[in-house]
């Protein structure tokens, strides 16, 4: 028999003591409340005959004074016991109706025998009233005879006859509940008693169960545990059937087995370890010569941050030399050096805060200032301005912008400005490096909008590609055939397009052109918003 079969016998047989206990507790419960209530009932009612036979005794005794004596109080006494003799009527009425619902029908005589009595009362007050109103005088013969009449025939033969009747029906009763009663507890002891059996029994036969079925395989695991504790792999406990114990037994047995196997495998795979080592040892060598590329890469930014920033410099400081040396100059040859110097100072600082953009994007400092805008009008705004650019360029190549959109308006909250910005260095590349033709597309995307420029130059190689939004990097068409660009405007889209939770890409191949696709959600995220 399996352990949980025997708790589960366990376990039923201290729920049904617990039931039965619960039963019997009702039970008695019940059965003490009805006993006690009827004998209350019994006593009541039998305090009330008596109340009934005194009061009634009390009222006679009154009316036989005023036949013999004659009526002192005008009656008042009289009636003052006929309204308590009325009461305990009513009262014994209540108390016998409550006996009837207890007990049942054969209470209903108890009724009749208050009628009858209620009836003879009414009978002996008629006689005496009957008596009062007669002619007869009182203290005469047939007055007397009259008046013993009524006390012996009525009341003392015929009256206390039925109360006594009435009494003795309710002792008996009450006699009869204190009988049941007794049986009852006597019942409750008796049933204690075989509750009590019971979970003793039900206690013993458990341990017993259970108890028989754990030590044995217990000492069987103790003893299998201890020689694998000992490095006997080779011990398998014995498993002479199928409770949960040898169970237990069985996955102790397959877990040693396993072990065993893994140990083997442990020794089989030690060279295989080794190989393991020297291949993550290729790849800290390769991470650490990655390492050392970004400290060579950190060494050229700072290289090509010195170069950008030393030849406005040096502009400013020339234009100082020559405004210092020499003869007095007039006003115009002054302000035309300091205009110099003032457009090379203003460059220096383009550069530094493109820089400074591009690190706060990096390192997750940037803020943008979002509003509702329309991105159509937007794109529209920059290919105008584009276009504006590209008549002031001194390339000769006439160029033309084309704009479509797949959408009538675009609404979404970015920042104006900075998006505008996006589209001028991504137009402002396709005109410097582009071909004649330059296509601008507006379309819907996903949770947002995308907007594509492309061109027909010469495009850019797949290592120009990996390499275009990193700062102060230019392609070789670019550093060819032009000399003042600083190489940060890509990185400065890239940096704008991010901080609004969109992603820029650029696509390209050699002869072919370049596109350039940036898309933008519909809202920003809110750690990139200015407060």
């Amino acid at each position: 028999m399996r352990y949980l079969t025997k708790l589960n016998l366990a376990i039923g047989g201290l729920l049904a003591m617990a039931l039965l206990s619960a039963g019997v507790a009702y039970w008695s419960a019940r059965t003490a409340e009805y006993l006690l209530e009827r004998s209350r009932l019994a006593h009541q009612v039998h305090e009330q005959y008596l109340s009934l036979s005194t009061h009634t005794y009390q009222l006679f005794k009154q009316y036989g004074d005023a036949l013999l004596i004659g009526d002192r109080d005008g009656g008042a006494g009289e009636a003052l016991l006929r309204a308590e003799i009325r009461r305990d009527i009513s009262e014994l009425r209540s108390l016998i109706g409550a006996e009837v619902q207890m007990v049942g029908e054969e209470e209903i005589e108890e009724l009749d025998l208050l009628a009858r009595i209620e009836r003879k009362i009414d009978y002996i007050l008629r006689d005496f009233a009957r008596l009062q109103s007669s002619t007869l005088e009182p203290g005469t013969p047939e007055y007397t005879a009259r008046l013993a009449a009524i006390l012996d025939e009525r009341i003392d033969a015929e009256l206390r006859a039925k109360i006594a009747e009435a009494l003795a029906e309710e002792q008996e009763e009450v006699e009869e509940a204190e009988a049941e009663m007794r049986a009852a507890v006597a019942a409750f002891q008796r049933t204690a008693v075989f509750a009590a059996l019971f979970a003793a029994f039900t206690a013993i036969f458990g341990t017993y169960l259970l108890r028989s079925g754990l030590t044995r395989p217990l000492q069987r695991l103790l003893a299998g545990a201890e020689a694998v504790g000992r490095g006997d792999l080779d011990h398998r406990i014995e498993v002479p059937g199928d409770t949960e114990l040898d169970r237990v037994a069985q996955a102790f047995n397959h877990m040693i087995a396993k072990v065993a196997e893994r140990q083997d495998l442990l020794a089989a795979s030690h060279g295989e370890l080794e190989r393991e080592v020297s291949r993550r040892t290729a790849q800290l060598e390769k991470l650490l010569q990655t390492l050392r590329q970004t400290e060579a890469n950190r060494k050229r930014l700072l290289a090509d941050v010195s170069h950008e920033l030393r030849t406005p410099l040096t502009i400013i400081r020339g234009e100082a030399d020559v405004a210092l040396r020499g003869a007095k100059r007039d006003v115009e040859e002054y302000r035309e050096v300091l205009m110099r110097t003032r457009e090379a100072a203003d460059h220096t600082a383009r550069i530094v805060d493109d820089l400074l953009f591009v690190a706060r994007q990096e390192s997750g400092e940037i803020r943008i200032q979002p509003q509702e805008t329309d991105l159509a009008e937007i794109v529209d705004r920059a290919v105008i301005a584009s276009r504006a650019l590209d008549d002031a360029n001194d390339d000769n190549t006439v160029k033309t912008v084309h704009f479509e959109s797949a959408v009538d308006a675009a609404r979404l909250n970015a920042d104006p400005n900075r998006v505008h910005q996006v589209m001028t260095i991504l137009l402002e590349n396709a005109l410097r490096y582009g071909g004649a033709e330059i296509w601008v597309r507006l379309d819907p995307a996903p949770s947002g909008y995308a907007v594509t420029v492309s061109d027909d130059g010469p495009g850019l190689t797949e290592q120009e590609l990996a390499h275009v939004f990193e700062r102060f990097f230019r392609g070789s068409n670019a550093a060819i055939r032009y000399d003042s660009g600083a190489g940060l405007g890509l990185p400065m889209a890239k940096a704008i397009v991010e901080a609004h939770g969109g992603r820029i890409a650029l696509t390209s191949r050699p002869g072919q052109g370049v596109q350039a696709r940036f898309t933008l959600p519909g809202r920003p995220p809110l750690a990139a918003t200015a407060c």
